[in-house]
């Protein structure tokens, strides 16, 4: 038998909360009802397989007092607010809070019925994808996750299980798409505080102050995600994208773990703090977008990720691997590689790394003609015979060479460092003389 979707409904009026429990039942729901916030949020866990639906307008706690303590206690449960006609702005605060969606009073009995079963789907698929892992985390070793058979990932992944267990931050470098935020679940995943929330934050998907907001939280509105990671981990991509000032804040929860959320006194925080950047931290310090005292402060464990170019022979293996989940996701075949397509992949110098071999395998496995990514974002380059690709360059060389000096021909031949004799030459070659 299939378990019906479950949805906690959070109504003070008891007329209305009467007349939404029948609506939702008719349609196959099983409806939770409470009349206040604290009961509600006292049944509520991390592991509760339904939604909560709640008004915002409640005497005592309000619905967003209500969405600001679930976030911390269940943050993956769908939390779905209902405003009063014309209240926008109570509707912004909070969607900004983490609201799954809002609905206006009255309630349009379609709409919401459509909106709770989309929000049930998501939330079963979370629990699906959160049994799996579950499943995976105990059939295999978390650094099992990082695969490759090449020395600098073996390597690797000794780092990675020799430093989990250390009480330190860590700072995490490497290129777009070889693996930080994978590398930064294995640590909790390995630590002790593995049984504690994994928290994540780009900082260069926000602006300074949605980066301020998200992270340091605002009182009685937003607990911040440093307060979210309470007792588990927090990861923060792309430092080098957080501006100074904040950087700043962040060394003085590194030094003294604790913050000070806007509006609201500091308290004290219990957490481990993983960063990230894109590329070499001496070059962001250098170029003034990475503190270097925060960067020390970090420093006690950097681990440095290899881009797949300099690891030999596990593009394929990764293609492979892809592969086969692409194929299992789609119900299709498997793709058999070409010796053309093996050749490719073994000389390609992979600027996307791990996540473009991801993205080839599926094109393979969907029917789509592979494409390997260009480097720096210039264009491909045709296939064609070693002769004619050499000629082709000289030609262009040529002619840049001839642009750049107004048609000179002498200081053509000098800033290409070849005698003039030859330069002309080679221009009756290629019909520019």
């Amino acid at each position: 038998m299939v378990d019906r979707p479950r949805v906690m409904l959070v109504e003070d009026d008891a007329d209305l909360a009467q007349a939404t429990a029948e609506t939702l039942e008719s349609a196959g729901f099983v409806v939770e009802a409470h009349a206040s916030a604290a009961p509600a949020l006292a049944a509520l866990g991390p592991d509760w397989p339904g939604v909560v639906l709640s008004d915002l307008r409640m005497p005592g706690m309000s619905g967003l007092d209500m969405l600001d303590r679930a976030r911390v206690v269940a943050p993956a449960v769908p939390f779905i607010v209902i405003t009063g006609h014309g209240d926008v702005a109570a509707a912004i605060r909070a969607m900004r809070a983490g609201a799954h969606d809002f609905l206006e009073k009255p309630c349009d009995p379609d709409l919401l019925i459509d909106i709770l079963r989309r929000a049930v789907e998501m939330r079963r698929l979370q629990l699906e994808n959160a049994a799996l892992r579950q499943r995976l985390a105990s059939s295999v070793l978390p650094t099992d996750r990082l695969l490759g058979r090449s020395p600098v990932m073996q390597d690797l992944r000794r780092r990675v299980a020799a430093l989990a267990g250390l009480r330190v931050d860590l700072l995490i470098a490497g290129e777009s798409g070889t693996g930080k935020e994978l590398v930064a679940r294995c640590l909790h995943d390995m630590s002790a505080r593995r049984e504690g929330p994994f928290v994540a934050l780009n900082c260069g998907a926000l602006t300074e102050a949605d980066v301020d907001r998200e992270l340091f939280g605002v009182a009685g509105e937003h607990p911040g995600r440093i307060a979210s990671a309470q007792g588990g981990t927090l990861y923060l991509d792309e430092l080098e994208s957080m501006p100074d000032a904040l950087q700043v804040r962040l060394l003085r929860v590194l030094e003294a773990r604790e913050i000070t959320p806007l509006g609201g006194p500091a308290r004290a925080v219990d957490l481990r703090i993983l960063g990230s950047v894109k590329a070499d931290p001496a070059a962001l310090i250098a170029e003034g977008r990475l503190r270097a005292d925060l960067y020390h402060r970090f420093n006690a464990g950097a681990l440095k990720l290899p881009p797949l170019r300099e690891r030999e022979g596990d593009a394929l293996l990764l293609i492979g691997h892809f592969a086969d989940e692409a194929a299992a996701r789609h119900n299709l075949p498997k793709p058999v590689l070409s010796p053309t397509l093996r050749r490719q992949a073994e000389y390609h110098h992979w600027p996307g790394n791990v996540r473009e071999a991801r993205n080839l395998a599926e094109r393979l496995v969907i029917g789509l003609e592979p494409s390997f990514a260009p480097i720096g974002g210039a264009a491909p380059v045709p296939v064609e015979s070693y002769d004619r690709a050499m000629e082709s360059f000289e030609n262009r060389l040529l002619q840049a060479a001839l642009l750049q000096t107004g048609g000179r021909k002498a200081e053509a031949a000098e800033l290409l460092g070849i005698p003039r004799k030859r330069l002309y030459l080679r221009l009756r070659q290629h019909g520019l003389a």
